[in-house]
């Protein structure tokens, strides 16, 4: 009798045990099932301008820097690092001379749209053909009359100096061609193209004469703003 207690007593023990197994079995499932799955995020590199070396992408990045801004002188601070002290002095020295700062404030919202630029890696030149748009003023006390979003074209010479890892902007020249770049063939300057500079309110570093020849030019594109090298 002792023996068929026992007996009926260990049957309903191993049947609450498994009642129990199944319980626990069935909500590991349900929280495995409502766990959201993990997504996987693949870090997307920034892409970084080289400033070792002669690309279109930092000669871009330089007159983006260059040609923006609000008015005579505001870019400063952004266009410093990416020229050599002597030149950072002069272009400063430029900027305030009297025939630029009559037009201060007269001229605002500059802003860079495009260029073609014409590579020479091997003399650490960028002869670029530069289209900027500003706005034209008349008063300093009122918008009336004036001329917004102005098309603009500048044809400059950057000349390029390593300082350790970086190539910095130690000379710019105005370019006027005596004769028109050729269109359909444009990985090459003009052979011994003679141009005089001249002066404007960009801060730019005049010559009396720059010559431009076809040694050593690798390339030619266009780029516009918000381009990538």
């Amino acid at each position: 009798m002792i023996n068929e207690q026992k007996l009926q007593l260990v049957k309903r023990l191993g049947i609450g045990a498994a009642v129990v197994l199944l319980l626990l079995t069935g909500l590991l499932v349900g929280l495995r099932l409502g766990k959201p799955a993990k997504v996987s995020q693949k870090q997307v590199p920034a892409k970084v301008i080289s400033t070792s070396s002669l690309s279109t992408g930092n000669v871009t990045h330089f007159l983006t820097e260059y040609y923006t801004k609000k008015e005579l002188s505001e870019n400063r601070n952004r266009y410093k690092n990416l020229m050599t002290d002597e030149m950072y002095r002069e272009a400063v020295a430029t900027e305030n001379q009297p025939v630029n700062q009559a037009y201060k404030g007269y001229i605002i919202n500059q802003v860079y749209q495009k260029a073609t630029i014409y590579l020479d890696e091997t003399d650490l030149t960028a002869l670029c053909v530069v289209h900027y748009t500003n706005t034209q003023r008349s008063s300093l006390q009122s918008s009336v009359g004036e001329l917004k979003d102005q098309e603009n074209t500048d044809t400059i010479l950057l000349s390029y100096t390593k300082q350790g890892k970086k190539l910095l902007v130690n000379n710019i020249q105005n370019v006027a061609f005596s004769e028109p770049i050729d269109a359909d063939n444009q990985n090459a300057y003009p052979e011994s193209t003679s141009a005089s500079s001249s002066s404007n309110t960009l801060g730019t570093k005049p010559n009396d004469k720059v010559e431009i020849t076809g040694s050593g030019v690798t390339q030619a594109s266009s780029t516009e703003k918000g381009d990538n090298p």
